[in-house]
């Protein structure tokens, strides 16, 4: 009897240690200033475009650098264009959430990227905005 009681404690610790050490607040990547990779594609997954993102500034939540191009599968998805290398944006920490503006520059025919913070890089969503609206999508990830 005191063997099956040790077991099951024994089991049932090693479950809990095992769970505290895949938590989801577990530090795997940090945004901050430095060189990541993007990867750019439509709304069905085709990758679009790739390149590498400087992060030269930040903050008190804001962000700003540049970015190239190092490949590009398609030149004519909507808005590339409009993307000159430079960015501008906002970090939420607490929502982990990052908002960036590919062309700060200008106020109209901007590509937007809105990503989450997780233990792998940023991953979320772009979208191609004029004065009338939005008007494409797609997705954007960010690893380091």
């Amino acid at each position: 009897m005191t063997k099956v009681l040790c077991t099951i404690t024994y089991l049932a610790v090693s479950i809990w240690l095992l769970g505290c050490t895949s938590s989801e607040n577990e530090p795997g990547f940090t945004f901050g200033t430095g060189k990541y990779k993007f990867n750019m594609s439509d709304s069905s997954g085709t990758k679009l475009a790739e390149g590498t993102l400087n992060v030269s500034t930040y903050d008190k939540n804001k962000i700003s650098g540049t970015y190239t191009f190092t490949k590009v599968y398609n030149d004519k998805f909507p808005g590339y264009s409009s993307m000159d290398g430079a960015f501008g944006g906002d970090v939420n920490s607490p929502d982990k959430i990052v908002f960036m503006n590919t062309n700060p520059r200008i106020a109209d025919s901007n590509v937007f990227w809105k990503m989450r913070i997780r233990k792998d890089g940023l991953s979320g969503g772009w979208y191609y905005s004029v004065f009338r609206g939005q008007l494409a999508g797609g997705l954007v990830k960010i690893t380091k």
